[in-house]
């Protein structure tokens, strides 16, 4: 008699340097590979998902599930990408030695196999074992109901190879499971209305695995799903295409959504091109477009040449960007660093080009890896050039390769770096400030989770979560599993740490809240805090410094980007004597108090910096410094002046700071908290948190 046959799908996380599988109460994501399987075999047999991302996966429950004498369960281990393989091989091993069948397919495993004759020596390990490896995408009627057909029947095969580019017109597409996005922050549901890319960059794996020629699923399949994910509460949409705007079928989808009742939102990916199509951008904001990730890579000619990215134009970056902010849609970009071309310097003056010239709003900065399954693998590996072998290295925040230019470490600091220098508190408020109010919060949240992630604590936001689960015994095999004792304390500093990131981003952003919540012009938010019109003439002008130094950015970034330093350390000090000129006529006529006396002080520091720049080397790192000037004097104590909320705030930071150092120095009589002051000053800090707190609760400006 046939035994019952039971399918489980595991999703694979990663280990972490320590060795620790990474998993968290809250991902980021949902997997749509899970997704997408998950609608292809619901009707073939009973089905249960697995997330290791975010739930433990219960391997003796279901091997002892596997050993009743009518049940045949076997487990697909699904959507591995590279950095998830040895994981997901640990995963696999373990099943088999518990005498469950295991399939694994992925990324990892359809690139190799589509480049090389031969499984590579990490895919025969697991042949060897007994796993059998799926090649390709499941769409072909019949290819799945056979491979677990085989499975029922004790009769698996090494190795399926589904055909290449299954047409998905008609292929089920996937409900989203509300229970499993609610344990995803986003609370996203994933679509891929269409798979391949049309363009030939040779760090992707797409092209290779998916085909260059675009394949679409029917605009009404998608409609049909959009419609049945809302009815479930779930109206928010990940379009996964790897570039949306050249399926077929775009515009069809964009109108079916602006027709619809439900009022949905969505972000998709697409190329700098695509701001170029006919009525895209309009469509795409009409039908619910908030956020629109753009493979954008580099502001290196250079570099862009070297990727064989022929569609981007680096000058032409800022136009693209401009127009998609004009219409509403939040700008995300992917950059690569770690092209040929790049230093530790290049790197640096590249990221204050893309934040001050291109002004793009979000940005995802990836590490270059050489991905099984691509182009600069293959050329890699046959040049014999020296590849890192462990994969869960391919995360896109490690050195997987010797690069030409940077010395060991040197690479993984310019990653740091640019996150550093992009998500500052001074440029997270001017993120916020140029937003439309729809999109407030949604980027105040994404800029919290980047700050946090990429400064913080140094890792990568796409890959981290929300509040870490670390379980002892789920090391990576070959490491030792701590006792107690020895992993209580580093669970334990690593919850201190935490604690102090999550406590640090509670106040920053206090801060920013307080110096963007008015989302009026500077100039409005100034005079309505004065009423002296002498006063007026002053922070009006403080207001217009700051709405035209976006402008001395763009024009200092771009000079810093062609080599022409000297240029832009003329215009700097231009800009800084012109300003400190104005502030000492401006503060004359004020005749004395707070406000003259911090004027005059402004002023001073202005000219200190002109006169540093005298004498300085025209070079990035000197110009960089003066602009950090200009942030931390001016524009840093117009938002005290034309905001209490920021000079309350800012003012306890100070005494808060001080009273921790007083305290970790066993000085608690100079701690100050039992004074008056002291008192007062904990009052305000505990009300300035609670109107806070509410407000990002209710979502109030």
């Amino acid at each position: 008699m046939p035994k019952k046959l039971e399918i489980v799908y595991v999703v694979p996380s990663r280990y972490d340097d320590d060795g620790y599988a990474v998993r968290w109460r809250k991902g980021v994501v949902p997997s749509n590979s899970l997704a997408v399987l998950k609608a292809l075999t619901q009707h073939v047999a009973p089905l249960t998902c697995y997330d290791d991302n975010v739930e433990a996966v219960p391997f003796r429950k279901i091997a002892a599930r596997n050993r009743k004498p009518n049940v045949k369960v076997v487990v697909g281990i699904v959507g591995v990408q590279s950095n998830q393989f040895m994981r997901a091989s640990d995963i696999a091993l373990k099943f088999r030695s518990l005498g469950v069948d295991v399939l694994i397919g992925g990324f990892h495993v359809t690139g190799v196999l589509a480049l090389f004759d031969q499984p590579s020596p990490e895919l025969q390990l697991l042949l060897d074992k007994g796993v059998t490896l799926v090649a390709g995408e499941s769409e072909t009627p019949g290819v799945l109901e056979q491979v677990f057909d085989d499975a029922r029947n004790d009769k698996l095969q090494p190795i399926y190879r589904f055909p290449k580019a299954p047409d998905i017109s008609d292929a089920p597409l996937p409900q989203a499971d509300p229970r499993y996005v609610d344990k995803f922050g986003a609370r996203w549901a994933t679509i891929d209305s269409s798979r391949g890319c049309p363009y030939g960059c040779t760090f992707c794996t797409v092209i290779n695995i998916q085909g260059r020629k675009m394949r679409c699923r029917s605009a009404e399949r998608v409609l049909e799903t959009v419609k049945g994910n809302a009815a479930k509460g779930v109206d928010n949409f990940f379009f996964t295409d790897d570039n949306f705007a050249r399926s077929a079928h775009w515009e069809a989808i964009f109108d079916g959504l602006i027709e619809m009742k439900e009022n949905v939102g969505f972000m998709m990916q697409i190329d700098t091109q695509a701001a170029k199509i006919p009525h895209f951008i309009d469509k795409a904001k009409r039908a619910g477009c908030r956020m629109v990730f753009v493979g954008m890579e580099s502001v290196n000619p250079e570099n862009i040449a070297a990727a064989g990215k022929s569609q981007n134009h680096v000058d032409q970056y800022r136009d693209m960007v401009q127009t998609w902010q004009q219409a509403g849609v939040i700008v995300h970009v992917g950059y690569i660093i770690g092209f040929p071309n790049d230093t530790l310097e290049s790197v640096r003056r590249d990221v204050v080009f893309l934040r001050d010239h291109v002004g793009v709003d979000l940005v995802s900065f990836f590490m270059m890896v050489p991905l099984p399954g691509s182009v600069d693998h293959k050329n890699m590996l046959e040049r014999g050039e020296w590849i890192d072998p462990d994969l869960n290295k391919y995360d896109s925040f490690h050195e997987t390769f010797k690069h030409p230019r940077m010395k060991e470490g040197e690479w993984k600091a310019a990653a740091q770096l640019a996150y550093s220098e992009f998500y500052t508190k001074e440029h997270c408020a001017t993120i916020l400030r140029r937003l439309p109010k729809e999109h407030y919060w949604l980027m105040f949240w994404n800029l919290i989770w980047y700050r946090y992630s990429g400064v913080l604590s140094g890792t990568h936001p796409m890959m981290t979560g929300f509040f870490r689960k670390k379980n002892r015994l789920d090391r990576r095999p070959g490491m030792p599993v701590e006792n107690p004792f020895r992993f209580g304390w580093r669970w334990l500093k690593d919850f201190v740490l935490d604690s102090a990131s999550y406590i640090k981003l509670f106040f920053e952003f206090q801060e920013i809240w307080f110096a963007t919540r008015h989302k009026s012009t500077p100039h409005k938010a100034a005079v309505s805090t004065v009423k002296e019109g002498k006063q007026q003439t002053v922070w009006n002008s403080l207001a217009a410094l700051q709405a035209n130094w976006n402008t001395v950015q763009r024009q200092v970034a771009e000079y810093c980007w062609i080599g022409k330093y000297e240029d832009a350390k003329n215009e700097l000090k231009a800009v800084l004597s012109a300003t400190a000129q104005k502030l000492r006529h401006l503060a004359v006529p004020l005749a004395g108090g707070r406000k003259k006396r911090e004027a005059e002080r402004v002023a001073e520091q202005l000219e200190s910096c002109v006169i540093e720049l005298e004498t300085a080397k025209a070079e990035p790192l000197t110009l960089f410094k003066a602009e950090q000037t200009v942030r931390e004097t001016v524009l840093t104590r117009y938002e005290e002046l034309a905001s209490k909320g920021v000079r309350m705030r800012r003012k306890v930071n100070l005494w808060r700071r001080s009273m921790l150092s007083n305290l970790r120095k066993g000085r608690v009589v100079r701690c100050g908290l039992h004074s008056s002051r002291g008192l007062w000053l904990f009052w305000i800090d505990t009300y300035l948190s609670l109107r806070f707190s509410i407000a990002a609760m209710r979502k109030e400006l």
